[in-house]
């Protein structure tokens, strides 16, 4: 509901502006996604993509059957591709990025607390200076937002080395997928009783 705010020139407040209640479910699910990690982001993109766009190319009337059919084939296969290669640049570097701030013992060995890598604050205070200090972080929420540094880094790094791979490994590994795939189909169809595209 919008409100007026009482003024010389009475001015609308769009502050006072409600968005309606989401319902348990919607809040559950929106805070699990909050948590997801770059590499979970890029699989349900991924994983988005190889559904619903194949289907659009099979469904485009203004083009014949055989272009739909191979559109949509190079669709699927880039959408397998992307997503293959984006989780494997995007979880190498989130974890080359924890283990160069990782916390290590005397020996060298790495710390970890519940299976998890403890990340050394001196080593980000190094890259971020005294950025958390100003935010009056409680205990555990300073902790929090330390933990969160390698994987935020890793992606930005991630998204820096994905604009070398979508060119060397992307875009090859598309045409030769769906070069593959059409081939099997099209000898598949030419075998009695294979299915016809379209």
């Amino acid at each position: 509901m919008i409100t007026r705010v009482e003024s010389n020139n009475n001015k609308i407040n769009f502050c006072a502006l409600k968005p309606p209640a989401l319902g348990n479910k919607v809040q559950k699910m929106l805070t699990r996604a909050e948590n997801f990690s770059s590499v979970q982001q890029r699989l349900a993109i991924g994983g988005t993509a190889l559904l619903i766009q194949p289907v659009i190319d099979l469904n485009n009337k203004e083009v014949d059957k055989d272009t739909r059919w191979v559109s949509a084939i190079r669709s699927g296969a880039k959408a397998i591709v992307g997503t293959a290669t984006g989780i494997l640049v995007r979880g190498a570097c989130m974890k080359a990025t924890e283990l160069k701030l990782a916390k290590r013992d005397a020996t060298g060995k790495i710390i970890k607390e519940a299976g998890k890598t403890v990340v050394d604050p001196n080593k980000i205070r190094k890259i971020l200076g005294n950025s958390f200090d100003s935010l009056n972080l409680s205990p555990k929420e300073l902790s929090d937002a330390l933990n969160r540094v390698p994987s935020v880094i890793g992606t930005i790094v991630a998204l820096g080395a994905m604009i070398i791979t979508n060119f060397a490994l992307d875009a090859p590994l598309t045409n030769k997928s769906a070069e593959f795939v059409e081939k099997f189909a099209n000898e598949h169809n030419k075998k009695p009783g294979g299915v016809q595209n379209g």
